[in-house]
């Protein structure tokens, strides 16, 4: 529910009041030639109203045309930068995709040569143990059976 007072009331009507003046103002305030009198007065009357009436419409249909091609070139320029951000977007992901091929790559690499070093390690280690058994017979560490 609405609640309104006195002084609500007055101002808004205060208000329509003015507004009704200042169209009563605006509609009588312009001077015009009456369109009375011969043929030709009110012929010349009606084709200067013409012509303004028709550079209205011209200057209207102008405003919207070129409010037209703004909007349309705001609309291609975001196509473009949309276009312009997914390629960025995308060119990224490549990138990184081939800087994770290298990482894993490289990875592989550097696990690939530990187990080497790993494998070659035990090898000689092995030969070791043999040599030792060659030397001396007793197994003391059990490695071999």
């Amino acid at each position: 529910a609405v609640v309104s007072t006195q002084s609500t009331n007055d101002r808004i009507q205060s208000a329509v009041k003015h507004r009704k003046r200042a169209v009563y103002a605006r509609q009588h305030e312009s001077w015009s030639l009456p369109i009375y009198g011969n043929f030709a007065d009110r012929e010349q009357y009606m084709s200067t109203y013409r012509e303004y009436l028709k550079s209205q419409m011209e200057e209207k249909n102008w405003s919207k045309r070129h409010e037209f091609a703004k909007a349309l070139d705001r609309q291609q320029k975001t196509i473009s930068d949309t276009a312009a951000a997914e390629e960025a977007e995308r060119e990224a992901a490549i990138a990184k995709k081939r800087q994770n091929t290298v990482f894993r790559d490289e990875n592989k690499k550097m696990m690939e040569e530990i187990a080497e070093r790993k494998r070659a390690e035990l090898k000689s280690e092995l030969e070791q143990e043999r040599m030792l058994v060659k030397i001396d017979p007793i197994n003391w560490s059990r490695t071999l059976r």
